[in-house]
């Protein structure tokens, strides 16, 4: 059992939540399917990159960055139907069930057509007239655009079969389906550099035959072990009205995040062309491996988060969420810290030559994801409660400016990494009106997050990070530096965790938790 996954266990434990090994068993998929997913997706963004070159790299995730943009909407959908799904498993009605899914999967229909319209007008339009495109590239561009929304359509049509894996806790084969699409890729990137045709728009294509296979594999497997995976005409007025009020908000929330995301990256192809387009690809590319690791550990909590605000054991519910949040954030830090301290030689061997600006995009968007790791959560305990409009408006409207004061800087001159500072900035500032409203819907102490999360991690943090500073600065660049800078990082981080991160109890239960598995492994076994 890996670290993680027994920190998820000690978690649980002090809950009193009944299925803890069941819980640390999907924790424990969840970060397998990262682990490879991660060594996959580094390994073949830098077969891509050679393959495309920086400047056609930067253009495929200009415009099929639509894609990651849209994934925003999708995930928000997840998240409703999802929370759907658990409170009528929860409640052991089978009708009700499968009412949600049929509700779900059509809802899903409706936004992928209208999603469809819009880029195949509006969008369609703007990446003709205003996109910074290179002489030579733009049918290239235009069939990869193509090729992305029509990913867009069957990823989106997934989503309920993905949330039925997640409501039902089958983590095991959501794993699989991410290892699954990341072998996949690796294979795409393999082969690439063989095919005679032009390789961006062949990276788009089979990316396109990619969604379709994964699409595909989600709905037989559904189909065939949840009954109520199965589309139906059966209208429920009530329980529609609520799905698409819930949703709605959701939907308008991830709408605005999605126009701010892919707007900054627009600000840029208009501002500074698309190698920096390509820093900032490669940048969200570290930026997503690092933040699947900790909705790792989230995902295996969420179930158990709406499971007790349902069964109204809010003590529980609210010693979850602080504990959620702060071993997340732990988590997080004992991974993000030797990538921001030794990112120069981690891009120089994974990528060789990387355009200008990568390294620096990386260490702010490192701070960045703290904000976003602290927050995840405290938002989701908020989806708990079911009331996302005004979080939605408030929040995603702040998230939205953003771009207004991006273009503002861009438009005085300032070099790009200002875009990511401003990014980081908000997303603080975001932190800030999620933890009041999980006050007001579900009485989550804002002092107890302040205390017991933020002056907690902030100070274990700044811990964690003073020390293997100190030694980077007085070691050599190169294999034994990286080493050595990685290796005090982990101990001095695992010291920190154990004498500060966790609570007297969870230590108590991490000892007895040890010294099992040392007398299992230890004591002789039987002839």
């Amino acid at each position: 059992m890996s670290v993680c996954s027994l920190l998820t266990l000690i978690i649980m434990t002090q809950n009193t939540i009944s299925n803890n090994k069941s819980l640390a068993k999907n924790t424990l998929y969840l970060y397998l399917r990262t682990f490879i997913t991660m060594i996959v997706g580094l390994y073949a963004s830098r077969i891509v990159l050679q393959v495309l070159g920086a400047s056609d790299f930067g253009l495929y995730n200009v415009v099929g960055g639509v894609l990651t943009m849209f994934t925003m909407i999708s995930s928000a959908l997840q998240v409703g139907t999802q929370r759907f799904l658990s409170f009528a498993l929860g409640e052991s009605d089978d009708e009700k069930l499968k009412k949600t899914f049929s509700i779900a999967l059509g809802l899903h229909f409706i936004v992928a057509i209208l999603v469809l319209a819009l880029a195949e007008t509006i969008g369609l339009w703007f990446l003709n007239n205003y996109l910074n495109i290179p002489d030579g590239r733009e049918q290239a561009a235009l069939y990869v655009y193509q090729f992305t929304i029509f990913g867009f359509m069957f990823s989106f049509i997934q989503v309920p079969f993905q949330s039925c894996l997640i409501a039902h806790e089958k983590m095991s084969i959501y794993a699989y389906m991410s290892i699954y699409d990341a072998v996949m890729k690796l294979a795409i990137v393999i082969v690439l550099p063989f095919l005679t045709i032009d390789k961006l728009v062949a990276y788009g294509a089979l990316l396109l035959l990619l969604h379709f296979s994964t699409v595909l594999i989600y709905n037989i497997y559904c189909r065939k072990n949840f009954s109520e995976c199965v589309f139906s005409i059966s209208f429920d007025k009530n329980l529609t009205r609520e799905i698409v009020y819930y949703s709605g908000w959701n939907i308008f929330g991830g709408s605005v995040n999605l126009f701010a995301n892919q707007g900054i990256n627009i600000l840029l192809n208009i501002f500074y062309g698309t190698i920096v387009n390509a820093a900032r690809g490669l940048t969200v590319t570290v930026s997503n491996i690092l933040f699947q690791f900790i909705t790792s550990f989230q995902m295996a909590a969420d179930p158990q988060i709406i499971k007790l605000y349902a069964a109204k054991e809010l003590d529980k519910f609210h010693r979850l969420l602080i504990n959620s949040c702060r071993i997340a954030t732990y988590l997080y830090f004992l991974v993000a810290i030797p990538v921001f301290l030794e990112i120069n030689f981690i891009l120089k061997f994974w990528l060789g030559e990387y355009p200008t600006y990568t390294n620096v995009f990386i260490r702010i968007i490192l701070i960045e994801l703290y904000f976003k790791t602290v927050n995840q959560p405290i938002l989701y305990s908020i989806h708990a409660s079911g009331k996302m409009k005004w979080q939605n408006i408030v929040c995603s409207t702040l998230l939205f400016m953003m771009f207004p004061c991006n273009w503002i800087v861009l438009e005085y001159g300032c070099t790009p990494e200002m875009v990511f500072i401003i990014s980081a900035l908000f997303w603080g500032i975001n932190n800030i009106g999620c933890l009041v409203f999980s006050n007001k819907y579900t009485g989550l102490s804002i002092r107890d997050v302040i205390i017991k999360v933020y002056g907690n991690t902030i100070l274990g943090g700044s811990i964690m990070l003073l020390i293997p500073y100190l030694v980077s600065i007085n070691v050599t660049e190169g294999w034994m530096g990286f080493i050595i800078v990685c290796s005090v990082s982990i101990i001095c981080s695992i010291v920190v965790i154990y004498y500060w991160g966790i609570t007297d109890g969870m230590r108590q239960l991490l000892k007895e938790k040890l010294y099992k598995y040392c007398l299992l492994y230890t004591s002789p076994s039987p002839r």
